[in-house]
């Protein structure tokens, strides 16, 4: 009995050893497991921290992905810009010549507006001659007022003269037949022939008026026959003078005329230049905002309806331009199709169906013009077989 109660206790303390290490082993784990429990309490921290960092840099790097999306449109855009800019400058150098031309045909314009101006100065002084011809003519018809008053006085005195030898040859017929009578009455006879000597004398001295009247009347029709040839050649000089009048009149009529047509034409030229550049610098506008548009990454149906309504803008400009400029400018067939061609590619790269991109082209620019800028190899290749079907449904095209 008691040998068997001595192994009972053996066994109870060699029990009891196993379970202590066991606690003691537990309680270590318990310690390391709560050690490695802090420690993971922080690596979550860190993790966690971590990922907020990684979050940040992800949002960084989007940031600069679109930061360089965005320089790359930039760019793009300065490019078009720059070309715009040097098809604007040969433009500006082109009407720059004309310019230079303009002011070229307005010193002309002046130049000839400087010669009229001489011109109608020498109708002036010419007008100045016809006031002293008018005087001239006043004068000789004074003058020959005064030759016919003095004709007339001619004419009166030869009068005078015919009845004075009328009576003097009747008194010598009287005294011829009283000579008997004369003889006797010799007192008689001496007044009468005293009367006689002074009839004589009376008519030695009217004679002698008369050819001093001849002579006056010589003098005075040569002088007005020489007036007369002054006044003949003055005349003709007057009527020379009044033929180039009429004909400086005429060429000035003429240079007017030509000068006006010069000017209008020379209006019309600036006007027509001027439309046409802006109507160039409009186009490469458009023609800018379509490329802009198309070269997007990320497009809808609307801008699709921009780059069209920018297409039937440049239509209608340069149909109005055409009007405007009375000749006609229509907006050339390569410049739609590649319009055209644009809104297609954009279309493609955007994946929008295609039967809304026909739907948008018909109703914008209408049947017939998209019949004329459409190409059929590119729908095809964009967008397949059947969306070359729906083109000849709908446009008719064989």
């Amino acid at each position: 009995m008691v040998k068997k109660k001595t192994n009972k206790v053996k066994r109870s303390k060699t029990q009891s050893q196993p379970n202590s290490m066991l606690l003691k082993k537990i309680s270590s784990i318990s310690d390391s497991t709560k050690l490695l429990s802090k420690e993971v309490k922080g690596m979550t921290k860190i993790f966690t921290e971590n990922q907020k960092i990684l979050i940040s840099l992800k949002n960084m790097i989007d940031g600069l992905g679109t930061a360089l999306s965005e320089i790359q449109k930039q760019s793009k855009q300065i490019r078009i810009i720059e070309e715009d800019t040097q098809k604007l400058f040969v433009g500006f150098r082109q009407a720059k010549k004309q310019s230079n031309l303009i002011e070229k045909i307005n010193e002309q314009t002046n130049r000839l507006q400087e010669r009229v101006n001489k011109v109608d100065q020498k109708q002036e002084s010419l007008l100045d001659s016809n006031q002293l011809m008018q005087s001239v003519r006043g004068s000789l018809d004074s003058i020959r007022n005064n030759t016919k008053m003095i004709m007339r006085v001619s004419d009166r005195i030869d009068s005078v003269q015919n009845e004075v030898t009328k009576v003097t040859s009747t008194k010598d017929e009287s005294f011829a037949k009283m000579t008997s009578e004369i003889r006797n009455v010799g007192t008689e006879l001496d007044s009468l022939g005293k009367k006689t000597d002074s009839f004589t004398a009376a008519t030695n001295n009217i004679r002698n008026i008369q050819e001093e009247f001849t002579n006056f009347k010589e003098n005075v029709v040569g002088k007005t026959i020489k007036l007369d040839e002054k006044i003949s050649d003055l005349t003709e000089l007057l009527n020379r003078n009044t033929q180039s009048v009429a004909e400086s009149n005429k060429k000035t009529h003429e240079i007017h005329q030509g000068l006006q047509e010069l000017t209008n034409i020379t209006h019309k030229t600036s006007e027509n230049t001027s439309r046409e550049v802006l109507g160039l610098l409009r186009l490469s506008e458009h023609q800018s905002n379509i490329r802009m548009h198309s070269e997007s990454e990320y497009g809808n149906t609307d801008d699709l309806e921009k780059m069209v309504s920018l297409t039937v803008e440049m239509v209608n400009l340069f149909d109005k331009l055409s009007i405007e400029t009375e000749k006609k400018m229509p907006l050339p067939q390569e410049v739609k199709r590649w319009a055209v061609s644009k809104t297609l590619d954009a279309a493609d790269k955007w994946e929008i169906r295609f039967s809304d991109v026909f739907r948008i082209l018909v109703n914008e620019l209408g049947r017939d013009l998209l019949k004329e800028s459409l190409r059929v190899q590119q729908v095809k290749d964009l967008f397949g077989i059947r969306a070359v079907d729906e083109i000849r449904q709908e446009l008719d095209i064989s």
